[in-house]
């Protein structure tokens, strides 16, 4: 069952491009046996240089690319996030419309990284429901979250999705999803995530944390208390999908970011067209505050 191929969606801005080309770089390489289909979501503004750039990167790595543009009428109207963090978020949940004879995909944020081979990830089986993810771990500040959104179950991160687009199509799921982000438009932190968390949460497959291994997880105690110590460990240890989730300062492309694995982009970026990294945050002040941290 799901034996191939392995359809990947992932997508943004041109700004995005280089950092989602590292991301499915590392997926090329971690992808087993699995033919891997890349299905790439951008905005109709993406020059026809980067998208062919793009498209023969991802075929002469042995994968098969659809560039699918999103209009700029089917995002109207919903809310964005953080200055990281574009309207873009929403191109997801167009997937069962605009993948029609995909029966599931694995969608993916351009900050994730395959760090094992993702074949267990893409035959969970996901026992009739609809989506596959993991367990968002929040800051102790925003532990009551769920609670505030009146969500009575754990709340998952959206960076990492197993999507059975069957079943979403079938129940009208996306349209769901598009019409809450809508009508709630000025009523959520993460818009598309907790859109996302609210109407489709009782349909979820809680999934490992390392196929979802974010900095949370190396950084906050109280992911020992959600999935327990050793999984944690584990996951730290052997991460099989790597999320630098976060603010700009996570990043591995900024200039303070010290996440584990933050070499591992740099390799993974060295495969694609877009070989130089251009660090970002490289100010006189962060230059004294990383000599400083380094001192201590």
């Amino acid at each position: 069952m799901n034996d191939g191929p392995l359809h990947l969606a992932c997508g943004g801005d041109a700004r995005y491009l280089p950092h989602t080309a590292a991301c499915v770089a590392s997926f090329l390489e971690h992808s087993g046996d699995l033919p891997l289909h890349v299905h790439y979501l951008h905005s109709p503004g993406l020059s026809r240089h980067d998208r062919d750039l793009f498209a023969r990167f991802v075929e002469q790595g042995g994968g098969k690319a659809s560039m699918v543009p999103i209009g700029d009428d089917q995002i109207e109207g919903l809310p964005a996030a953080f200055n990281h963090v574009t309207v873009a978020m929403w191109y997801r949940i167009f997937l069962p419309a605009l993948l029609p004879d995909v029966q599931r995909v694995l969608y993916v944020d351009a900050d994730t990284l395959a760090m094992d081979d993702v074949g267990p990830l893409w035959r969970t089986d996901l026992d009739g429901n609809t989506l596959g993810a993991v367990t968002n771990v929040f800051e102790p500040w925003d532990a009551g979250y769920p609670r505030k959104l009146g969500l009575s179950r754990p709340y998952f991160n959206s960076g990492v999705l197993l999507l059975d687009l069957e079943r979403m199509r079938a129940t009208g799921a996306a349209d769901e999803v598009h019409r809450y982000g809508l009508e709630h438009h000025s009523e959520l932190t993460w818009p598309d995530q907790d859109a996302l968390n609210i109407v489709l949460g009782d349909e979820r497959v809680a999934l490992d944390p390392r196929w979802n291994c974010m900095n949370s997880l190396f950084v906050f105690e109280d992911a020992d208390d959600v999935f327990g110590a050793e999984v944690v460990a584990e996951a730290r240890t052997r991460p099989g999908v790597r999320h630098f989730e976060g603010p700009s300062v996570n990043k591995p492309w900024h200039y303070l970011c010290q996440a584990a694995n933050r070499e591992e982009y740099f390799r993974q970026r060295a495969h694609t067209p877009w070989p130089d990294v251009r660090i970002e945050g490289r100010t006189l002040r962060n230059v004294v505050k990383r000599a400083r941290q380094r001192i201590r």
